[in-house]
């Protein structure tokens, strides 16, 4: 009998859950201050408690994509160090350090040292943000 094993994640995660949050792990700062090493943004637009998720998806009736497939050969982030969340008023979340996006299975979609994911639920881009926010009017600090 063998027991199949996995690699541990990289040392940086931003993953997509299915139709739900961001799931942040690593040395996570928000607005430059350190949260911890875990973290659940919100994608639908709908939590109380921005930027953080508070479980509003469960009844926002959108889906937020989790199953993106991988993107080829996902190249290597350059460095080491914390992850920065900047959520943008009335806009998205802008991370910036290095991480891997993951899908729900927990494949690397792509390794990044940057990216704008939507918080507003309405991306036809998404994870990522594609101005919508702006022509729906979304209000968030």
């Amino acid at each position: 009998m063998s027991a199949a094993t996995t690699a541990p994640p990289p040392r940086n995660t931003v993953r997509l859950l299915a139709d739900g949050p961001l799931e942040l792990r690593g040395e996570l700062r928000l607005r430059g201050e350190p949260i911890g090493s875990e973290a659940w943004l919100c994608r639908c637009g709908r939590s109380q408690n921005k930027p953080h998720c508070d479980g509003s998806h469960r009844s926002a009736g959108r889906p937020l994509p989790g199953d993106c497939a991988p993107r080829g050969e996902a190249a290597a982030a350059a460095g080491e160090g914390p992850l920065e969340i900047e959520p943008r008023p009335n806009g998205p979340n802008r991370i910036t350090g290095p991480f891997a996006l993951l899908n729900a299975k927990g494949e690397v979609i792509e390794r990044l040292t940057q990216g704008v994911f939507c918080r507003c639920g309405e991306s036809k881009k998404a994870p990522y943000c594609d101005g919508s926010h702006r022509a729906i009017g979304f209000v968030a600090p």
